[in-house]
């Protein structure tokens, strides 16, 4: 994608954004809507349908169409019932615009809108200004405080995340940071740990080596065929003895929410960067069925509760030396070069596919890593967000939180800020 053509991607996903929240401020029900790019009779000028069903069961179909530019007289021509035009302007607030008497118009400069027509066959307006309650990158920050407009979900955000994983299958995300409330290493102090294993400790040496090649010698296979060192052994020791900060029956974890979530939505898949099966482990305990899927050869069974999938390689407790699952671990620079140059691998495709077309709510990922930002920019998809828990960091200034917020809508990711790990449990239940 050229840069022209991602800077009218990122203004397609705003004005869905907008729009949206106009249905959300209307008090539409998040699950009264459904968006639709195709149709026998479809409009080639729409950019796609939305389809609401109002609160009196009527249906009312609404044809968006999202312009660079746009003339008087040609806006004039699309003023009809069901017909909701975003126009791109300069500035909303350099002139007067076009009052319509039928369709739904909405100016938006990127940062702030001006919205006037007719939902549902009431008459509508709203102006927005940087710095208030605004569909705005402000807004991409300020969601969770945008509230109590809608009597199907308390805020904004909620509203959105009930809407998408009530309608698209859900796919729950995880990264190690899923694991860090029981007393497990994240990615970075794992990365860390098994560096002060390679070295023996010598952490002069290590930060030299580093200084040049920019990496842990002990991700080149070359090294470590030569070092001598166990990387598999280091690694399962790493994810699975450790000091437990809490048991993995303790209600109160975020993986063990995530369980609750599974055991109540039959069907949900999750991909994980994890190599650990402690999810597996959560699962077995409540007899819930499900299917691990860690390299070329699994059976799906279609009856389980949920699917695992194992993008990266799976390493059983006990198991590091077994050359089934050590040859499914994606680890080295040599693993990730092949990976991440095979679209035609199932973990390559089943990321894309799901990132692409399914509700995907991320968990314990901090989204450093390029190979999935490559990947996300590759499933852009402007009718469907997906969702991201982070973690406030004490410390840092509301400017990195807001900055962070739009930096991730980039990739389709609507950021959920949280003050404690135990809030996404609290979210999960909800939806």
């Amino acid at each position: 994608m050229n840069k022209k053509s991602r800077e009218d991607y990122i203004f397609q996903k705003k004005s869905l954004l907008v729009l949206l929240f106009i249905y959300y401020m209307n008090d539409i029900s998040y699950d009264a809507i459904t968006l639709r790019s195709f149709g026998f009779s479809f409009d080639p000028s729409c950019n796609f349908k939305a389809i609401v069903v109002s609160k009196k069961d009527h249906i009312h179909k609404y044809v968006i169409h999202i312009f660079d530019t746009m003339k008087v007289d040609e806006l004039k021509c699309l003023d009809n019932m069901g017909y909701v035009n975003i126009i791109k302007v300069d500035s909303v607030n350099s002139k007067t615009f076009m009052e319509p008497t039928a369709s739904f118009n909405v100016y938006f400069d990127g940062v702030d809108f001006k919205a006037s027509g007719y939902i549902e066959g009431q008459a509508v307006n709203y102006t927005t200004f940087s710095g208030q309650s605004a569909v705005t990158d402000e807004l991409l920050y300020h969601l969770n405080k945008c509230q109590g407009h809608n009597s199907t979900a308390p805020s904004f955000i909620l509203w959105l995340m009930k809407m998408f994983s009530s309608r698209l299958n859900v796919d729950l995300v995880m990264g190690a940071g899923i694991n860090e409330d029981y007393g497990a290493k994240n990615w970075n102090e794992l990365i860390v740990a098994l560096n002060t294993d390679f070295y023996g400790g010598d952490t002069k040496l290590q930060k030299d080596i580093r200084s040049y090649v920019g990496k842990e010698l002990f991700t080149s296979s070359m090294v470590l065929k030569t070092s001598g060192f166990d990387i598999y052994k280091s690694l399962a020791h790493e994810l699975y003895e450790f000091k437990e900060a809490k048991s993995f029956n303790d209600p109160d974890s975020t993986l063990y929410k995530c369980v609750d979530y599974i055991q109540t939505h039959k069907g949900t898949s999750v991909i994980t960067y994890n190599y650990d099966t402690n999810l597996e482990y959560l699962l077995k305990k409540r007899g819930l069925r499900y299917c691990t899927v860690y390299d070329d050869n699994s059976f799906i069974n279609k009856d389980a509760q949920s699917w695992i999938y194992h993008v990266h390689g799976l390493l059983p407790y006990g198991k590091y030396d077994q050359k089934k699952f050590t040859d499914s671990i994606i680890f080295n620079e040599s693993d990730y070069y092949y990976l991440y140059n095979s679209p035609y691998s199932w973990s390559i495709s089943k990321q894309l596919h799901d990132f692409k077309f399914n509700c995907c709510i991320f968990i314990g990922i901090s989204l450093t890593d390029p190979d999935m930002k490559r990947l996300l920019e590759l499933a852009s998809n402007y009718l469907k967000f997906n969702f991201i828990f982070a973690k406030k960091e004490q410390g840092m200034s509301e400017s990195v939180f807001r900055d962070i917020t739009t930096y991730f809508f980039a990739f389709d990711l609507i950021t959920i800020w949280i003050d404690d790990y135990d809030e996404i449990g609290e979210w999960l239940k909800k939806i």
